[in-house]
C-alpha cells in the first residue's frame, strides 16, 4: 500500500527562460499572447545594463512545452494557473523579490502576480495590457451576441447530425486571428480572453506604471485609463504614433527610457 511520501504530484514541464544583466535588483518580463521571449529580448538587453532580466517563455509559447495537461484537462489553462507556474519558476530561481513587467496576455500574469503576491512584487509594468472588461457600444455589444448565438447554433447541429459546420463555417468566418492559430491552446485562450481580473486589479499597492501606444487598437487607451483608476498612484505614460507593441524595432529605446526612469524614481523612494 502507497504511504503518502510514496504520491507525488507530476512534475511540471520546464519553461525556458533566459537572464541578462547582474543587477542588484530583478525584472521578469512576460511576453504576449503568440508571441515569445524574443518579442523582449530588445528591451531586456537594455534594461540588462543596469538590472537583472529574466526572459520568460509562457507555457505553450516559444521554446517552452504546452502547460501541464493542457491537452487532456478538457479545459485549458486559465491565468490563474499561469501565474502560480511562473511563481514556482521564480522560486526555483530563488528570487524573493522582483519588478515585473507584462504585455498584452503576460499583463494578465503580472496584474495576479502582484495582487496574490504583494511581498514577491515590489513593483509592476504593464504594456498594452489586456485583463479588464472594456464597456462595448450597443453595435458592438448586439455584434457579440449575434455571433454567440450561431457559435451555439452551429456546435448544437454539429452535436445532432455529425456536421462539423463549427469547424468548417463557424470558426474560419468568425474566429480572430489568435482563435485561428491557437492550435492546443484554443480553450486556454477562450477561457483567458474573458476574464476580468478587475478585483484583484484593484487591490495592487505596487508601485506600477503604465505604458501604452495611443494609436493601440488591441488594447485601447480606455484600458489603460481603467488601469490607471484601479490602481492607487499608478503612473500612465501615453507614447504617441505608437501601437499594441511600442517596444518593437526603435521603440525599445524610448519604452526603456521610461522604465528606467520609473525604477530609478521607486529606488529612490525606497
Amino acid at each position: 500500500m502507497a504511504t503518502a511520501a510514496d504520491i507525488r504530484a507530476p512534475e511540471m514541464p520546464p519553461i525556458n527562460t533566459e537572464i541578462l544583466g547582474s543587477g542588484a535588483e530583478t525584472l521578469v518580463l512576460l511576453h504576449g499572447w503568440g508571441r515569445s521571449l524574443e518579442a523582449l529580448r530588445p528591451l531586456g538587453d537594455l534594461l540588462a545594463a543596469d538590472y537583472r532580466v529574466v526572459l520568460v517563455d509562457l507555457p505553450g509559447f516559444g521554446r517552452s512545452p504546452l502547460p501541464f495537461s493542457a491537452s487532456n484537462e478538457g479545459g485549458g489553462w486559465s491565468t490563474l494557473e499561469y501565474t502560480e507556474r511562473v511563481k514556482s519558476l521564480l522560486d526555483s530561481l530563488s528570487i524573493t523579490e522582483c519588478v515585473v513587467l507584462g504585455h498584452s496576455f503576460g499583463g494578465r500574469i503580472a496584474s495576479r502576480l502582484a495582487a496574490r503576491y504583494p511581498k514577491l512584487v515590489k513593483g509592476l509594468i504593464l504594456v498594452g495590457s489586456h485583463g479588464l472588461k472594456r464597456k462595448r457600444s450597443f453595435k458592438d455589444e448586439v455584434r457579440v451576441r449575434w455571433i454567440k448565438f450561431l457559435s451555439a447554433s452551429a456546435k448544437k447541429i454539429d452535436g445532432a447530425t455529425g456536421s462539423r459546420l463549427f469547424s468548417h463555417y463557424f470558426s474560419p468566418k468568425f474566429g480572430s486571428r489568435d482563435y485561428k492559430a491557437a492550435g492546443e491552446l484554443r480553450k486556454t485562450l477562450v477561457k483567458t480572453v474573458n476574464e476580468d481580473l478587475s478585483d484583484e486589479v484593484a487591490t495592487i499597492r505596487c508601485p506600477t506604471l503604465l505604458v501604452w501606444g495611443a494609436n493601440d487598437q488591441e488594447t485601447p487607451l480606455d484600458l489603460a485609463i481603467n488601469f490607471q483608476r484601479l490602481i492607487p498612484n499608478s503612473l500612465l505614460h501615453v507614447l504617441p504614433n505608437k501601437g499594441h507593441e511600442p517596444f518593437a524595432d526603435v521603440g525599445s529605446h524610448l519604452v526603456a527610457k521610461y522604465i528606467l526612469n520609473f525604477l530609478h524614481q521607486r529606488r529612490a523612494r525606497a
